[in-house]
């Protein structure tokens, strides 16, 4: 929550824009003016040092300004960013101390009041958002096959009730646990042919995520952030309808600081938090009995439920940890488990060409 609510009611795109705009300004400059000034471009407090004096006069005209400009940039930067931050904030401070923090207690209390309202929000109407994105009913027969895994693994998590279950007929194997219900695909239902015991070990880990509030939590911490994302939302829809590379450019150079804070400082922070409790959700299904069939799930799928894992957005980004590392933890004590694993899917046979065969 910490980090949506500081770059979102903080203003930390404005900062990020400022401190790239004074980067580039105490830079340019410094590289360009040190070897005009001569000695004089060094402060007398550091060309007065004994030593240290000598030592920074070398460094900075032996390199021909670059060391100077490469000082610039990182003082530029960081006042700016710095500054970028409080300007919002001088005028009250200003005032009075009493007023100055008011505002800072009153962009906390807005951004947690959004929060609370986008949250309000998607409880509410959860069912409808669901429905509206593919989710629907259990059938008869599947009422007759699901349900029993439910009650079983709502008794063994000593859960008093359980959410509605939903079935999705999208045909990539996962589920989802929202605030209210839990949306199962068809493909996962298919890809393990209705066999019990991988099914109840993923309705016991979305359960758990139930219990404990995860999908809440989730709402709660993008409500907190929603200015930026919609900042984003609004940057990306304009930047996929813009026709040509100038225009694209154009649109990119206004949203930039909101991408780069969304993309680098607050999906991050919250995605770290998914994983952490990914890794709770599958302790909880342990501890109800489900070892063996999280472990069939998790083999049956090399790759995190997310996909790809290269690059930032599928590594630092990404909600779900690698599968081999919940696998570890899955692992029962004192027992082999060597690889390749015996519920992983069969390998590919190589292909032989024709000179193989000669």
């Amino acid at each position: 929550m910490a980090a949506g609510l500081v770059a979102a009611w903080f203003y930390v795109p404005a900062a990020l824009a400022m401190a790239t705009s004074a980067m580039i300004t105490f830079g340019v400059s410094a590289y360009f003016i040190t070897p005009l000034l001569g000695k004089q471009a060094l402060p007398p407090l550091i060309s007065d040092l004994p030593l240290v004096g000598d030592a920074a006069q070398n460094l900075l005209f032996r390199s021909n300004g670059a060391m100077a400009g490469l000082l610039g940039v990182i003082l530029g930067g960081a006042l700016g960013f710095v500054l970028g931050i409080a300007w919002v904030f001088v005028g009250p401070f200003e005032e009075s101390v009493v007023d100055g923090v008011a505002t800072i207690l009153g962009s906390i209390l807005l951004g947690i009041l959004v929060g609370l309202c986008y949250a309000a929000y998607r409880v509410i109407f959860e069912r409808r958002i669901l429905q509206v994105t593919g989710a629907r009913r259990l059938s008869r027969r599947e009422a007759a096959f699901i349900l029993p895994l439910v009650g079983e693994a709502t008794a063994r998590l000593k859960l008093s009730n359980h959410p509605v279950i939903l079935i999705d007929d999208t045909r990539d194997p996962n589920a989802f646990a929202y605030t209210r219900h839990i949306v199962i695909n068809q493909g996962l239902l298919d890809e393990f042919a209705y066999d019990p015991e991988p099914i109840s070990a993923v309705l016991a880990h979305e359960l758990v995520h139930w219990r404990n509030g995860d999908p809440l939590s989730a709402v709660f911490m993008r409500g907190v952030a929603l200015p930026l994302y919609l900042l984003q939302a609004g940057g990306g829809w304009l930047r996929a309808q813009a026709r040509n590379s100038v225009l694209r450019f154009l649109v990119w150079l206004v949203f930039w600081p909101v991408f780069v804070t969304v993309q680098f400082f607050v999906v991050p922070m919250q995605a770290a938090d998914s994983r952490r409790a990914e890794y709770r959700a599958d302790e909880g299904a342990i501890l109800a009995g489900y070892r063996i069939g999280m472990r069939r799930v998790l083999t049956r799928f090399r790759r995190s439920f997310e996909g790809g894992r290269n690059g930032w957005v599928a590594a630092v980004c990404a909600s779900h940890p690698p599968n081999e590392l919940r696998l570890e933890r899955l692992e029962e004590p004192g027992r082999d488990y060597p690889l390749p694993d015996e519920d992983s899917p069969a390998l590919p046979l190589p292909v032989l060409l024709t000179n193989d065969l000669d």
